[in-house]
């Protein structure tokens, strides 16, 4: 990826090659591809950097395409500190609502992994889907298999996802540390989980709406009763049962 876009407005072929990969943009012609790209903020972002914070910046004047990597959309949800969370990979797009009157407030956009981002303004977007069938058909598409998923889960899913939280500050960052954990088989064999690189406590934090502070200071109770075990730069999380039953209390 190094070397094949510069940050910034992008002409270059791969750019076209790589708008060829978004979605809702499979009906699309190559000319058009290349037109799109020429139009677009191109940026690049380091996993686990913030893409986008709308309480320190503002919403995007713009739709936001990942063409490379994943993104994690965090918003808030309703009250108690409710968040709710949405994996955004490549080849999906996030910020588009702003185009229909929705705004977006309230979202913290963390990079889950090393990813390429290109960004259209909105008024460009607008115009793109009432000149463009294809594009309009697929984002309605998009939506209606939205809906339909929500329908089948029921009435107790979220408009963003399953993962949609509440409770204290603390029992989201146990939830986000069972999302990060893989299974890891330990030195004696036993299986336990581990996060290979632990986020800054400042990403935590803004994942889930808490302080630093707070974020260290649960982390910091899990050490000392035995749940985890710090493992520069990770953490092994050591009695999954006992976090689960943390992030689960009332």
């Amino acid at each position: 990826m190094a070397g094949a876009m510069r940050d910034g407005r992008g002409t270059a072929t791969n750019a076209a090659r790589s708008l060829a990969g978004v979605r809702i943009f499979a009906g699309l012609a190559p000319r058009e591809l290349a037109l799109l790209a020429a139009e677009c903020d191109w940026r690049t972002v380091a996993k686990d950097e913030i893409v986008i914070s709308t309480a320190q910046s503002g919403a995007p004047d713009g739709v936001m395409f990942v063409v490379d990597g994943a993104v994690r959309l965090a918003r808030a949800a309703g009250p108690a500190g409710r968040i709710a969370y949405k994996d955004v990979g490549a080849g999906g797009q996030f910020g588009e609502m702003s185009v229909f009157g929705v705004a977006e407030t309230d979202l913290t956009v963390i990079a889950r992994d090393d990813s390429r981002i290109a960004t259209l303004r909105l008024d460009r977007f607008a115009e793109l889907l009432a000149r463009e069938e294809s594009v309009s058909r697929a984002l309605l598409c998009q939506y209606a298999r939205l809906l339909r998923g929500q329908e089948i889960a029921g009435p107790s899913s979220t408009p963003d996802g399953p993962a949609a939280l509440d409770g204290t500050g603390a029992q989201r960052l146990y939830m986000e540390l069972l999302a990060l954990a893989e299974p890891h088989a330990g030195e004696d064999g036993r299986e336990m989980l581990l996060i290979a690189r632990l986020p800054r406590h400042r990403v935590l934090a803004d994942r889930i709406s808490t302080t630093e502070e707070a974020v260290a200071r649960a982390i910091a109770e899990l050490v000392r009763g035995g749940v985890a075990e710090r493992d520069y730069p990770g953490l092994i999380i050591k009695d999954e049962a006992a976090l689960r039953g943390l992030a689960a209390a009332r």
